[in-house]
């Protein structure tokens, strides 16, 4: 734990150029790295080797991981997409840094479990309506899963008039929105009360001329939108809406949490309970080489997030229960696990 560090780079609104000189400063790293709308995290158990300005160390930097995981740090509070950006890391990380993230996700899903918030980022819509104008009509400029939270929580809004503007129309479109355009056909469209921004990275800036709109609001990282632009409200001006300084109770609470979580995890190999998660987590690797083996169509990062999920799941339960026996019983149960010892 001493050992790990997070490097961190807030990304949030900020412009092609400056995102591209985050993450290749993150890149040169060498870490696992957490890329979110918001910013972008490098995870190591090494010193920064770049000497970053923001960075958290040991338990400082434990902690953080397991808030940002948990949703605490997100401008929607408990959005769920945060836990899967943090698993995807964990997934793609070397065995020592992946046990890490794997326990920072383990403490913030005991935490949702007792704050269950159905937050995605269709909820910055939700957020931003709070300054802006109720719209009659909204156009959503975008295909991605940002764009379909968005339609998702228009018409929970019950916005009459939906629009979407993209390069394809999108598989989810029925039911989400009343029309699609070409995003070619951005501009010589009617105008329309809000216009919601959700592009990716790759995609040019819209200037003002191209969005017909009273108002925007831009959710995209890089932004994409005119800095210029008076109608816009972006991520940033979002993050002073959303009320940070109200969730110290929050923090407190996932403490308790991640208390629990370090506790566990101090119980080294020789443990009982280290024995048994040991002995299924080797059973959990070579079945995962075996199943990539025979479906080299399903992608590893897949395969990892199922089983580790389904490991996790299934031994929850058994751990607490082998924790309550006394020691020798519990060694007993756990050699039950081990693979026998070759002759």
């Amino acid at each position: 734990m001493d050992r790990l560090v997070v490097c961190s780079w807030d990304t949030t609104s900020c412009d092609a150029a400056a995102f591209a000189l985050a993450r290749a400063e993150a890149l040169a790293h060498d870490a696992a790295l957490v890329v979110t709308c918001q910013r972008i995290e490098a995870v190591a158990l090494a010193p920064c080797p770049l000497g970053c300005a923001a960075s958290r160390t040991g338990l400082e930097a434990f902690r953080y991981l397991a808030a940002l995981a948990a949703g605490l740090h997100s401008i929607a509070l408990g959005e769920h997409e945060i836990l899967g950006q943090v698993r995807r890391a964990a997934d793609d990380a070397p065995p020592p840094v992946a046990a890490v993230l794997a326990r920072a996700i383990a403490a913030a899903r005991a935490f949702r479990k007792r704050h269950p918030v159905d937050a995605d980022s269709g909820s910055l819509l939700r957020l931003a309506l709070r300054r802006l104008p109720a719209p009659a009509s909204l156009l959503v400029v975008g295909s991605g899963p940002t764009a379909a939270a968005v339609c998702r929580a228009a018409r929970d809004l019950a916005i009459p008039q939906v629009t979407v503007a993209s390069r394809t129309a999108p598989a989810w479109l029925r039911g989400r929105a009343s029309a699609w355009q070409p995003l070619d056909r951005l501009a010589a469209l009617p105008p329309h009360d809000l216009a919601v921004v959700a592009l990716g990275g790759d995609a040019p800036v819209l200037p003002p001329a191209d969005l017909p709109a009273a108002a925007v609001l831009d959710l995209s990282t890089p932004r994409r939108t005119d800095p210029a632009d008076p109608r816009v409200t972006d991520l940033r001006a979002l993050r002073e809406l959303a009320g940070f300084e109200g969730r110290a109770p929050l923090f407190a609470d996932l403490d308790r949490d991640i208390d629990r979580v370090l506790a566990h995890w101090s119980e080294d190999a020789g443990s009982p309970v280290g024995r048994f998660r040991r002995a299924v987590e080797l059973r959990r690797r070579a079945d995962l080489e075996r199943i990539a083996r025979r479906h080299p169509e399903i992608p590893r990062h897949v395969l990892e997030t199922i089983t580790r999920s389904l490991v996790a799941h299934i031994l929850h339960e058994p751990s607490e229960r082998l924790r309550a026996l006394d020691p020798a019983t519990a060694s007993l149960v756990a050699s039950i696990f081990e693979p026998a010892e070759q002759p």
